[in-house]
């Protein structure tokens, strides 16, 4: 159960779609209970469901790393695509 709780706390972002400890969250609460792993493996596997097998084959703290890179790196960029109108 630890090891669950620090994976949460330290992906927030994965899980709920913004840092802990921070307001803005782009996916809701009762959304990602209800769908737990599953949202992050379908962002990991692109929508794709014949990439799944591929995906849960690999690393889940690399997983979990490239997936908080990548809404990171959205939300800079819309936050320079915003800035910049």
């Amino acid at each position: 159960m630890e090891f669950r709780e620090n994976i949460t706390s330290d992906f927030a972002i994965v899980f709920t779609g913004s840092p802990q400890k921070q307001e803005t969250v782009i996916v809701t609460e009762d959304f990602a209970e209800r769908w737990g792993w599953f949202g992050v493996m379908h962002r990991l596997a692109k929508e794709d469901i014949s990439k799944l097998e591929k995906i849960t084959k690999l690393n889940l703290l690399e997983c979990l790393t490239w997936l908080s890179y990548e809404i990171d790196l959205n939300s800079q960029n819309k936050v320079n695509t915003n800035y910049g109108s």
